[in-house]
């Protein structure tokens, strides 16, 4: 599943080229700490659509394609099974997100 996310990362990640311009490696981290985020509102049992919108809330310094992203990542983590949420999700984001 991680893998099929890699896959479609580039797509994902072209919203958020502009941005990413100014200060590329912020811009990861900041990827990757929404997905931590999202993965411990599933843990915590939040329902995908209220997670949603604790994730955009927490995100700083937000755009609109940053509440894009989120999203999207938050569709595809709560369709991870669970044993796959680890900091490997996180990690993946990351280093996908520097290599664009």
């Amino acid at each position: 599943m991680i893998r099929t996310l890699l896959a479609s990362v580039p797509l994902i990640f072209s919203l958020s080229v502009p941005a990413m311009a100014q200060d590329k490696e912020a811009e990861c981290r900041k990827i990757g700490q929404i997905a931590t985020n999202i993965m411990a509102e599933r843990k915590n049992g939040t329902n995908v659509r209220r997670a949603e919108r604790r994730v955009i809330r927490a995100i700083p310094n937000k755009s609109k394609n940053d509440e894009v992203l989120a999203v999207q990542l938050v569709d595809w983590i709560y369709s991870l099974p669970e044993e796959q949420l680890t900091p490997e999700v996180s990690n993946a984001l990351y280093q996908t997100c520097l290599s664009q």
